[in-house]
């Protein structure tokens, strides 16, 4: 076995290696980020100028959404941690199927090409939930529909490896009972990549021929209702309960920097595959006003109601964890309150819109935008984070800054809440999503919320600089230095082409 590290052997353009795989769809993840958190951003500039034009509007919701949903939040942690620390933490040298991964990234890239190609050509204005049968604009809409049916095969060929690669090849000794709840929480996002793809990619094939064709989907005369059935079927598992992978990630950071085994891990380990369960069966909550029967949306409102079971079970796991460890200040655990604080706010935000008397006057509002935020950009990408400052010095073998990362950490959280918290606020006193100019009377609470995005961001590019700063000033970091357990720590700092000198055999979880 070579001693070269992976960042010195071979080439990128074409390498089948899933650490490299991995770091180059952290790239694209966080640029395509960048560039959603950035339309955001403008958008709320020009509306606090003094209005924009509502077609814009339109279309800057619609690349937003699509943008953040499809292209980072969905595949964002199993093509980035997943692809770079799976075969690490089950003690293999690559992925069961090392050409899927690289299928998997090129369609991903192709995907993304399309999708921006739609925006800069002829852009769709029909929201990012593509209701809108009247908006979605014949043939460039056929481009941004390739797009993202590109991109959901690259979910499901992802999904597919990671679940080849859990049964192959773990470690000679390592049980499922074994497994880090990172590759749990993997394996069981996997189901999701699989069935959510083929459902969506489906799905939007379908709605791109009967656009083409002039028709509705099918041939029938629903298309909205039945688009809309498709739609949150697929996207409520793989969008809103990415957290399932993002929970995993935090579970590793928190054992991790507390030092001290898991506690409750089989607890954990079954509340999240509940989780899993669960995000397939809630879906028609969004669709309480949408035609569907009183008896279908109480039993979804139900249902939805009783996911905050297994969020508990998962919350009391981690703060056992947490309790008499010794816990370490750094850029990782910094990020970790960060996601207690924004996964936490967004879970309450859930129950109420949940809730069948206060969340058919919600849905329609603010409050349940700034819930998608706190969900998906205080959920999913804040648990990135954490992993990518946990994992860094053994993707890179540098260290970075610490004062520097944690006070980045600080301007992220304060600038996410400064953003998302007045959303709530102008959520309940009755303002709809959608408006192209300032509200009456809300008009500082916009200000503040505005002034939050750019803070928000400011976070991010110093992170982000912080991290690529690394690469060239940083020290050359120790294979193990936060003294975790789980086996990709036995791996050198960067790992080797193959991941390790000798592979280890497999032993119990968080076990030193």
């Amino acid at each position: 076995m070579t001693s070269t590290s992976y960042l010195d052997s071979g080439g990128w353009i074409n390498t089948s290696d899933h650490k490299k795989i991995g770091l180059m769809f952290l790239v694209w993840t966080l640029g395509l980020f960048l560039f959603g958190a950035l339309l955001a951003t403008f958008l709320k500039l020009k509306i606090w100028q003094g209005g924009v034009d509502l077609t814009l509007l339109r279309q800057m919701q619609t690349y937003h959404g699509v943008a953040m949903v499809f292209l980072v939040v969905i595949p964002i942690i199993p093509s980035v941690l997943g692809y770079f620390l799976l075969p690490l933490q089950l003690g293999a040298r690559e992925m069961a199927l090392p050409a899927l991964s690289r299928c998997s990234l090129r369609f991903y890239g192709l995907g993304t090409v399309l999708v921006l190609a739609s925006l800069f050509t002829a852009p769709v204005a029909s929201g990012w939930t593509f209701a809108r049968p009247d908006l979605l604009g014949g043939g460039s809409f056929v481009v941004l529909a390739a797009g993202l049916a590109l991109m959901a095969l690259s979910w499901v060929m992802t999904g597919l490896n990671f679940i080849v690669t859990v049964h192959r090849l773990r470690a000679p000794g390592l049980g499922y009972l074994d497994l880090p709840v990172l590759t749990w929480s993997l394996y069981l996002t996997s189901y999701v990549l699989v069935v959510s793809g083929m459902v969506f990619g489906g799905g939007i094939v379908a709605v791109a021929l009967a656009s083409l064709r002039g028709q509705a989907l099918l041939g029938g005369q629903t298309f909205p209702l039945l688009w809309q059935q498709i739609f949150w079927f697929a996207t409520t598992p793989a969008a809103f309960f990415a957290l399932v992978p993002a929970a995993g990630v935090i579970t590793e950071v928190i054992a991790g920097m507390s030092r001290r085994p898991v506690i409750g891990y089989r607890g954990l380990v079954g509340s999240l595959a509940t989780l899993v369960v669960a995000s397939f069966l809630i879906w028609g909550v969004r669709l309480a006003d949408s035609g569907q029967g009183a008896m279908a949306t109480f039993t979804f409102a139900v249902l939805s109601l009783l996911v905050v079971i297994p969020v508990a079970l998962i919350t009391f796991s981690w703060l056992a964890t947490l309790w008499r460890g010794a816990v370490l200040c750094a850029a990782p655990t910094t990020l970790v309150v960060a996601f207690l604080v924004s996964a936490g706010i967004g879970t309450v935000l859930g129950l109420f819109l949940s809730n069948l008397s206060v969340g058919r006057f919600l849905a329609g509002t603010m409050f349940a935008t700034a819930h998608i935020h706190y969900v998906m950009l205080g959920g999913v990408i804040t648990a990135l984070l954490a992993g990518v400052h946990f994992w860094w010095p053994k993707f890179t073998g540098r260290t970075y800054h610490q004062g520097w990362a944690r006070g980045s950490a600080v301007l992220y959280l304060v600038g996410l809440n400064v953003a998302f918290f007045p959303q709530i606020m102008m959520g309940t006193r009755g303002l709809g999503r959608g408006l192209v100019d300032p509200a009456p009377g809300l008009e500082g609470l916009q200000i503040i919320s505005t002034v939050g995005m750019v803070v928000l961001l400011l976070g991010f590019v110093f992170m982000a600089f912080n991290l690529v700063r690394s690469l060239v000033l940083g020290e050359t970091a120790a294979a193990n230095p936060w003294g975790a357990t789980t086996l990709e720590w036995e791996a050198a700092s960067p790992p080797v082409a193959g991941n390790f000198a000798v592979l280890p055999r497999g032993r119990g979880p968080y076990e030193g």
